[in-house]
């Protein structure tokens, strides 16, 4: 070893103390972690945000049991607090009903079905678990739900069916052609207009829906709210003309497709929802593969 090393390890250099590198200064997000919205990132901005499910609403949650305008969080750079904004079903912490207090992180918030908490973290932690979560729940081709995803959400839905006694519907939809366009007109093609058929349902139902792709040519979509045996017809009606109606064009391609749906009603009531859930789906694939043994291009049901 040379002396100039020597004298180096010997020398400890002081470091300017304006070069210190920031690691993770950390910002308040509201993190949902059960409802519809789990996994979702909201970040905190300094004085009062809103929280509901009105689109108005500064932090807008997918939850049709929580109120328009639910709570108020306000932040002063130092103290987050919360109030709520006398909502229909009451705003909760650490499974407190309260009014107005100040939030500590880590603390559960129940709005609604949706549960919720604050905590610290700076903008590569956040970035870091979005993509996480992106990876487990959305599908990558048509870039709505994965089947795993919609059958976790779902079940929420049915155990809060279950408990009030009220009524669920599911409705199963397949594109009829979607073989041959793929035999004729390669995988790429059908990939495309797959990923296509699945953007123009995702405009055509109403957002508060839970729709997934359920297997490679299968779609699923769950309505929420007050629904029935008619509701239900018309959506799928709805949905059915929206893709009968667009003309898909692949480069020089002009591709037509038609859909078969199948659903299925119930009126919930007892405990064992996970048992319900399964059944709702097979018969409304039941009624599925009965329109397309019609011929396709319809809808059926087994009511």
């Amino acid at each position: 070893m040379e002396e100039g090393d020597l004298k180096y390890l010997d020398r400890t250099d002081l470091l300017d103390t304006d070069a210190h590198i920031q690691i993770g200064a950390g910002h308040p997000y509201l993190i949902v972690f059960i409802g519809r919205d789990a996994g979702k990132r909201f970040k905190l901005e300094a004085g009062q945000m809103t929280v509901g499910r009105s689109p108005q609403a500064d932090i807008k949650i997918s939850d049709h049991r929580v109120s328009r305008i639910h709570c108020i969080f306000e932040w002063n750079g130092e103290r987050i607090t919360i109030e709520d904004k006398e909502s229909t079903n009451g705003t909760f912490v650490d499974s407190q009903k309260v009014r107005r207090m100040e939030i500590l992180p880590g603390v559960p918030i129940q709005l609604g079905q949706s549960v919720m908490k604050i905590e610290y973290k700076d903008e590569a932690e956040i970035q870091s678990e979005e993509n996480l979560l992106r990876q487990v729940s959305i599908d990558p081709l048509t870039g709505i739900f994965s089947r795993q995803h919609f059958l976790r959400l779902a079940s929420m839905e049915m155990a809060y069916a279950c408990r009030h006694q009220l009524p669920v519907g599911v409705i199963m939809l397949v594109l009829d052609n979607l073989k041959q366009v793929n035999d004729t007109l390669g995988i790429q093609t059908g990939e495309f207009v797959l990923a296509r058929a699945a953007g123009i349902i995702n405009k055509t139902i109403r957002t508060e829906d839970l729709f997934a792709r359920y297997t490679e040519e299968e779609f699923i979509i769950m309505p929420r709210g007050d629904i029935n045996k008619e509701d239900m017809f018309v959506q799928c009606e709805r949905v059915r003309k929206a893709i009968k109606d667009f003309e898909f064009r692949f480069g020089e391609e002009s591709i037509r497709i038609t859909l078969s749906l199948g659903y299925h009603f119930e009126k919930m009531n007892g405990r064992d929802f996970k048992d319900k859930l399964i059944d709702l789906i097979a018969k409304a694939e039941r009624a599925l593969y009965l329109a397309k043994g019609r011929g396709g291009d319809r809808i059926e049901t087994l009511l």
